[in-house]
């Protein structure tokens, strides 16, 4: 395990026991890097190499649920619940189908029919920055070359053989370096997590339509008496729901283990959160108890209610996470997850933190605008490098150049399953070591700079911003 220390004023550096993160290779499938011969590229990437990393965004499922599915080598390309992430987002756009991607996704169907209807589309997409941690861990983890048809059945045997308790461990701490992980629980199936995160994970906390739970912003009749029942709070009208949704906060804040929210809610409508007036959401909110109401019609509610959920936020110091820039899957309206809709609420509620998520993408220019001029907003570049690697390269050194660096957040892994968290590091410390590498080279910066640089966007931001330094060891 890397261990942390102070060895000059203001610059961080990990020293590495001899079974640590000596085993990540700094490098993808196809080559090294070209800056590989640099003998400052060969000292700032064995740096980065050392940093224990803060993983800002994970939906990793736990080891108890992973083991219980049996995961397999169409586990780490097609999600099996019920939505697409990462790779087979790029997969259906190369034009497989949902029927086929189900049954890509179930283990019960022969797995040798299985990569007959995957293969076409994996050909299409395995060049993609998406499915470069899959092919990334199948070399590293499992010593293949590569995902194909050559090796993928010795690589699903490989992958079924390697489920066993402690892999998490393994993979996520020993092998990708990660400290320690803020998860956005989304697959509610798993009971153990009601007992709280497993270790070295912390949570966030969502208040919409996709938790499964005390959803206050999206509300059918039936989240609201499931949380009636689970604050203790009788509700007949607006001011009860706000009371349970202030209940809902405390009881966050006391478990401890919540350090911040997240809202995805531009998968599903504007980011745009109007002003509503309260007489407006009551009178809305009373029709909601009794039935569902249309989006269109709701959509005033949710704007009112959204503004009690960020408003709460900044009195408890809980930041928020948000979904920016591109969606996965097919059918999205990109548009509706711009940054600057949200600046009236950055604008009227200054003690809340805000944390854009993704950079933004594609709405990289609109984002630095914002992060720049806003004291309460920050940048999370989690997904980036598997967005695209070079585009990630490109804005990276943009924003070391525009923003104060206490207000880049790189690494997030975004994934489902631990082997694509694992690849996806890889690719991230790959290009913070690049960018540094090209800004000390072109004079920009010094080595003790970048450094520097290094621990900040890639750990000390973060422990800072959610106050992380309690849980780690």
């Amino acid at each position: 395990m890397a261990c942390y220390a102070k060895v000059l004023p203001g610059i961080c550096a990990l020293w590495l026991s001899v079974n640590s993160l000596s085993a990540v290779e700094p490098s993808f499938i196809g080559g090294e890097s070209k800056l590989s011969g640099s003998p400052v590229y060969r000292r700032i990437s064995a740096f980065v190499d050392s940093i224990g990393l803060i993983d800002t965004h994970e939906h990793q499922v736990t080891e108890h649920l992973r083991l219980s599915r049996n995961a397999d080598l169409f586990y780490w390309i097609v999600q099996p619940w019920g939505f697409t992430q990462n790779t087979d987002a790029d997969l259906m756009s190369a034009g497989l189908s949902e029927a086929d991607r189900q049954f890509i996704g179930d283990p019960a169907n022969d797995p040798e029919k299985r990569w007959e209807k995957l293969s076409p589309y994996w050909e299409a997409a395995k060049y993609t920055s998406y499915s470069m941690p899959a092919r990334i861990a199948a070399r590293d983890l499992h010593g293949l070359p590569d995902i194909g048809p050559e090796t993928w059945r010795e690589l699903n045997r490989r992958i079924i053989a390697s489920n066993h308790p402690g892999m998490s461990e393994e993979i996520l701490h020993k092998r990708a370096g990660i400290d320690l992980m803020l998860l956005d629980k989304i697959v509610w199936v798993d009971s153990s997590l009601q007992d709280g995160p497993p270790p070295r994970t912390v949570l966030v906390k969502r208040f919409d339509d996709f938790t499964l739970e005390d959803n206050f912003v999206q509300p059918a009749p039936q989240d609201i008496r499931d949380i009636s029942a689970r604050y203790g709070v009788r509700i007949a009208n607006l001011d009860d729901f706000q009371s349970a949704l202030e209940k809902a906060f405390d009881r966050i804040v006391g478990l401890g283990y919540y350090v911040g929210l997240k809202c995805a809610l531009a998968y599903d409508r504007s980011l745009r959160f109007e002003d509503t007036p309260k007489e407006q959401a009551a009178e809305i909110f009373q029709k909601l108890l009794l039935q569902p109401v249309g989006r269109a019609e709701r959509k005033p509610f949710e704007d009112y209610m959204l503004r009690q959920v960020i408003r709460l936020a900044g009195e408890h110091g809980l930041p928020v996470q948000v979904h920016t820039g591109a969606q996965l899957g097919p059918g999205n309206d990109v548009t509706n997850s711009e940054p600057t809709l949200l600046l009236n609420l950055i604008q009227q509620y200054p003690r809340t933190k805000f944390v854009l998520f993704h950079g933004g993408f594609p709405y990289m220019s609109e984002l630095t605008a914002i992060v720049k001029n806003y004291p309460n907003v920050y940048l999370d570049m989690c997904l980036m490098p598997v967005f695209s690697v070079s585009v990630t390269r490109e804005w990276l050194n943009k924003w070391i150049e525009t923003l104060p660096v206490t207000k880049i957040n790189f690494f997030g892994g975004d994934c489902l399953f631990l082997e694509g968290s694992y690849g996806h590091a890889v690719m991230a410390r790959r290009v913070v070591s690049e960018v540094l590498c090209e800004k000390i080279e072109s004079g920009y910066l010094s080595e003790d700079e970048a450094r520097h640089i290094a621990v900040r966007i890639l750990r000390d931001n973060a422990i800072e911003l959610y106050g992380l330094q309690r849980f780690l060891r």
